[in-house]
Formats: structure tokens, C-alpha cells, sequence
């Protein structure tokens, strides 16, 4: 026990010991780290107690449904199927495990654990949001998410460590503003989810295998292998670690005098592999109850989903590339980014520089595999692409470094970055407003002071956390077998039932009627949804024209539909006003009427649309 707690002390003060002397020999770091705090930070609260997404919801309810299932029936099945239970997910069990043991510590002093036991044997997500108090979500979510933004306070000061190592410490300092600024990036941080813990110790996996090319470490490498090892236990595409690690096995080996006897040793290849297989086994929770075939399950059901063609995006994957960069970053820094990328590689090419830092090699190489890997994906997330966000500044940092000595260049380069500065902070500011102006937070407040507590409302989504909801008070929305659907985070496995539920709404005659994103994409008309589901795109739009006898009396965000639906538009779009997971961009309430009608406040919606793109409402506009 004495040894453990002097490992782990060690370990602790390896850690902090360089953030200590980063901090002493360049105080303006601090300031950059508040700036990250202050990105990260702001607006966490929003949407609580209701969750930004069904993510987060699967990310708090797996462990409390194991920890429900152990009250009710102690023992090591009811363990094996709370974790089982549901979609697969990785490390994030533990992590909110652990975020969630002082909430339920909370529980059992108050004398509510009974109740709570309960909870977990729940199978319906509205039901148990619902039934669990306002509190215990509250506090559940406000935890995880400053875990998050913790751990995106620490991505800033990595890629600060990073930069510096690679050029020198303005290269770090440019790099982790940069970072802290981008929409794409402090996104995740505001969210409970892997994908804030899976950069965290992808990045500290670069760095130690950069340290352990440079001293020849064993134990430097192994402690890589562990973080590499967590970081795929967290999320798949965490496998970039295992890659790095191998190139810098390569690139020790090939600066040593005995290349061989480096490249082949056993304590450091077959400690690294157990190392990194071990923790990649107990890391994710299913394949350490159920094994083997829960690991190639995974493995096998990310690749396929992913890799699989459903033919729903027409646009290639390299405009889906150039869109999300251009959502995360904005177009300055995007631009900004690609010209430095150009100038990296041109001189590279041009000079031949063979002693370069070891340091661009581990980074080259984690970028071609990200890029290797998502360039067969028909469509990319965002979130899919933070990771090499750091990467990118790094090396775009360092370029700008180099020509810091060139003084009439550095003159005139230095009001470039000033301009890009403000432009990226304006970028930021106007994503960070998204945090509190939000569409469902603002429509869950109107809902609760204009409707009636016993009036009927109706939603289309599959999620409580998509819609704008009142706590403890339900809404009348699509029943499915949640316990069914494991694999997909929309839940709906019969899409013709829900369709045919749907348009029977004449039927159950709701006095509400809640429309989201999702709604008012299918009479977007260059929507993919709108031409997969044309008997759900007649609905909406019968619905809001006013041929259902509903009218429109509160709408919330920027009115539904974009203005431009051209791939050049959708681009512009997203360089002006970012569309940040989390956040969603409208929410339209409509009221059952006596007799069929029109309201003024549909015409106030529509009258800016072209009737040339939106042919559906031509009418309409006046």
C-alpha cells in the first residue's frame, strides 16, 4: 500500500513539477490558461437540468443503471447487466461513475436510497428523467461537465507544453490560444461525453512518446502505453496513440548507434503491449464483463456504421472536411491554417531538412492516420475532427515562429495575427452566445409561463434531451422499446411506425404541437431528409401552413430553415454563425386552433425566404 501511494506521489509530482516551471519561467501562461477556463467555462450551465444531447444522457445513465441494478440485486450479474445494458460505452463509465459517487453519497445521507433503487430498473429515458428530482440531474451534470472543462483547461496547456517543445514558447503560447478560442473545441468541453478525456491522453501520449525518443526512457514509454491505452478505452478513434507510439519506437531506434537492440527490446515492446492491452480491456467496461466478442463487436459495429455508404449525403467527404474545419475554426483561421500547412510542406520539400524535430514526425503521423481513417467515412462529425485541431495549431504556430527574426516580415506579419486574433475571438463570442440564447432553454421558459399545466404538448424527437421539456411535467411523444435499441443513439428501429405515428397527430388533437431542428429539416428542400421521408416533409409542411388548424406562437432561434442551402452557402453559413454540437439552432411552437388558419407570426418567419428556394411558403410571402 506504502508503495502505491509513493508511485502514484511520484507520478503526481512528474506532472505537476513541469507545469510549475512553465509557470515561473513564463507568467503570461497563466493568463492564457484562464482565457482556456473562461472558453470552457462559460455557459456549462445551459440546459440543465435537461441534458444538451442524448450523448450525455447515455453517459450518466449507464453507471447509475448499474449501480440500480446492484441496490435492487446485489451481486456480479446485476453488475454485468447494468453495463451491458444499453449502448456500449467505454471509459466514460468509470469516469462518471466516480463523478457520480458524491451525488449518490447525497442519496444515502438524505435516506432516499430506496427510491433510487428504483430509478435504475427505469427502462424509459422520459420517464426516468422525469421520476429522478431536478437536483440529482442538476448536480450530476454541472459535475461532469466541469470534469470537462478541467480536462480542456489541461488540452490548452498540453499544446502550450507541445509548441514549446516543437519551436519555442511563443509557437505553445499562439497554439493553445488558438485552441482555446475554437468553437469546435470548447464545444466539447461543455459537454459531459469521451471526447474532452480522449484528447486529453492522446496528447499526453504525444508528448510522452516525444520525451521518450529524446531520453530512451523505458518507463516513459510504458507510462505512453497506458495513456494510449485509456485514450482508445475512452474512444476508438483514440487508436492514433498506439500509431504514435510505434513511430516513435522508429525514430528512437533510427537516431541510436544499435538500432536493433532498441527497436526490438521485450521490456519495452511486449510491457508496452500488455500495458496498453490491459487497459484497454478493464478501460471499457463491456469487454471486461463479456469479453472477447464485446471487443470485436465494437470494434466491428463502429467500423461498419462509419465505413458504410447509406447514400444519405450526396456531397463528398472532402467538402464535409473543409465544412466542419470551417464550423470549428472559422474561415480566417481555417485559411490561416491551410496556408501554413502549405508553407510547412513546401519548405520540407524544397530543403530536404533531414534534422528536423523529432516531435513534427509523431504529429505528421497522428494527422495522416486521422485523415487515412475518416476519408472513407461517408460523413464527419465535427467532434470527429477536434483532435487534430491541437496538431494543426502546433505546427501552423511553430511555422509562424520561424519567421519572428525576419524583422520587416515579422512587421507586417504581426498585424496579420493581430486580425486573425479578433476575427477568431469574434468567431468565439458568437458561438459562446449560442450558450445562452438557447433555442430549447428559452422555449422551455415561454412553455412554462404561457401553457396550462394540463394542456396536451406534443414532440416529434426520440429524446428528452432534444426538446424543450419542463421537468415533471411529461409530454406526449413517440413510444418505443428503448431497451431494444442498444446500438443507435436516435433509438427508433421501426421508422414506419413512427412515421404512421406521426401523422396520425389529427387523432390525439395536442394543444401544443413542439417542432425542432430535426422537423424543420424535412421541408428544408435541399435536405436529404426531406427527400428519405416525403410523408413526414407533407406533414410539416401541412402543419405549419396551417392546414392541420395549428398556428405558430413562439419561435425561438434563428426561425428553422436556413437561408442558404447551397454547399457554397451551407460553408458561409458556418463561417459566420458556427453550428457547435451541443446547440441546437431552433425550436417553433404551434397552437391548436378553432378553425383553419394562418398566423401573422408564420408570415413574419417566412417573409425574408426567397420563394424561389422555398416554393412550399411562396405563397406566404409578403
Amino acid at each position: 500500500m506504502i508503495s502505491v501511494i509513493s508511485t502514484l506521489r511520484d507520478a503526481a509530482k512528474r506532472v505537476f513539477t513541469p507545469v510549475r516551471a512553465d509557470l515561473k519561467a513564463d507568467p503570461s501562461l497563466r493568463y492564457v490558461l484562464l482565457l482556456a477556463l473562461a472558453t470552457c467555462g462559460f455557459g456549462v450551465w445551459f440546459r440543465v437540468p435537461n441534458f444538451a444531447g442524448p450523448d450525455e444522457y447515455s453517459r450518466l445513465l449507464q453507471p447509475m443503471k448499474a449501480a440500480g441494478e446492484f441496490v435492487a440485486d446485489p451481486g456480479l450479474e446485476s453488475i454485468r447487466r447494468g453495463v451491458t445494458d444499453g449502448r456500449a460505452l467505454g471509459a466514460t463509465f468509470y469516469l462518471y461513475a466516480i463523478i457520480l459517487a458524491p451525488v449518490f453519497l447525497l442519496v444515502v445521507v438524505s435516506g432516499q436510497l430506496g427510491e433510487f433503487a428504483t430509478l435504475g430498473t427505469i427502462q424509459s429515458r422520459w420517464d426516468l428523467w422525469h421520476a429522478a428530482p431536478a437536483w440529482f440531474w442538476k448536480a450530476s451534470l454541472l459535475l461532469g461537465r466541469l470534469v470537462s472543462v478541467a480536462l480542456g483547461v489541461g488540452c490548452v496547456y498540453l499544446t502550450y507544453r507541445l509548441g514549446v517543445r516543437l519551436k519555442g514558447r511563443f509557437a505553445g503560447k499562439f497554439a493553445a490560444v488558438l485552441l482555446a478560442l475554437s468553437p469546435g473545441f470548447f464545444s466539447q468541453t461543455h459537454l459531459v461525453g469521451e471526447d474532452a478525456p480522449m484528447l486529453f491522453l492522446l496528447l499526453v501520449t504525444i508528448l510522452l512518446a516525444d520525451r521518450y525518443i529524446e531520453t530512451g526512457d523505458t518507463a516513459t514509454f510504458l507510462w505512453g502505453s497506458l495513456t494510449g491505452g485509456l485514450a482508445i478505452a475512452f474512444k476508438l478513434s483514440g487508436g492514433v496513440a498506439a500509431i504514435v507510439l510505434g513511430a516513435a519506437l522508429f525514430v528512437r531506434a533510427a537516431h541510436s548507434d544499435e538500432p536493433v537492440s532498441v527497436s526490438a527490446s521485450p521490456q519495452l515492446i511486449l510491457g508496452g503491449l500488455i500495458i496498453g492491452a490491459v487497459s484497454i480491456w478493464v478501460g471499457i467496461p463491456s469487454v471486461l464483463v463479456g469479453g472477447l466478442p464485446e471487443l470485436i463487436e465494437r470494434l466491428t459495429g463502429t467500423l461498419g456504421t462509419k465505413t458504410g455508404k447509406s447514400g444519405g449525403f450526396a456531397e463528398p467527404i472532402w467538402y464535409w472536411f473543409g465544412y466542419q474545419y470551417i464550423n470549428g475554426m472559422g474561415i480566417p483561421l481555417f485559411v490561416s491554417v491551410i496556408a501554413g500547412s502549405t508553407a510547412i510542406g513546401w519548405r520540407f520539400l524544397m530543403t530536404r531538412n533531414n534534422d528536423s524535430n523529432s516531435l513534427y514526425v509523431l504529429l505528421v503521423v497522428s494527422l495522416i492516420v486521422f485523415f487515412a481513417v475518416y476519408s472513407r467515412w461517408e460523413f464527419v462529425r465535427l467532434r470527429h475532427l477536434v483532435p487534430t485541431f491541437p496538431v494543426l495549431f502546433i505546427m501552423f504556430a511553430a511555422e509562424i515562429e520561424r519567421w519572428r527574426d525576419r524583422e520587416q516580415v515579422w512587421h507586417g506579419l504581426r498585424i496579420a495575427l493581430a486580425a486573425l486574433l479578433v476575427t477568431t475571438a469574434l468567431f468565439a463570442g458568437v458561438a459562446q452566445y449560442g450558450y445562452v440564447s438557447e433555442p430549447r432553454d428559452e422555449a422551455t421558459e415561454w412553455t412554462a409561463a404561457n401553457v396550462d399545466d394540463n394542456a396536451k404538448v406534443e414532440v416529434y424527437e426520440n429524446s428528452v434531451a432534444d426538446v424543450a421539456a419542463i421537468h415533471g411535467k411529461p409530454v406526449n411523444h413517440y413510444d418505443y422499446p428503448e431497451e431494444e435499441a442498444t446500438n443507435t443513439s436516435d433509438l427508433i428501429l421501426n421508422e414506419s411506425r413512427y412515421t404512421s405515428w406521426m401523422l396520425a397527430m389529427p387523432e390525439r388533437q395536442p394543444d401544443y404541437i413542439q417542432l425542432t431542428d430535426s422537423e424543420l429539416a424535412y421541408v428544408e428542400p435541399d435536405s436529404t431528409d426531406s427527400e428519405r421521408y416525403p410523408r413526414r416533409n407533407k406533414f410539416v409542411d401541412n402543419l405549419l401552413t396551417g392546414k392541420y388548424n395549428y398556428t405558430v406562437v413562439a419561435s425561438f432561434g434563428y426561425g428553422g430553415l436556413p437561408t442558404e442551402t447551397s454547399r457554397f452557402g451551407r460553408i458561409v453559413d458556418a463561417g459566420i454563425s458556427p453550428n457547435v454540437e451541443g446547440q441546437s439552432n431552433s425550436i417553433v411552437i404551434l397552437k391548436r386552433t378553432d378553425q383553419s388558419s394562418t398566423s401573422a407570426y408564420r408570415h413574419s418567419w417566412v417573409r425574408n425566404r426567397d420563394p424561389n428556394i422555398y416554393p412550399a411558403y411562396g405563397n406566404q410571402v409578403k
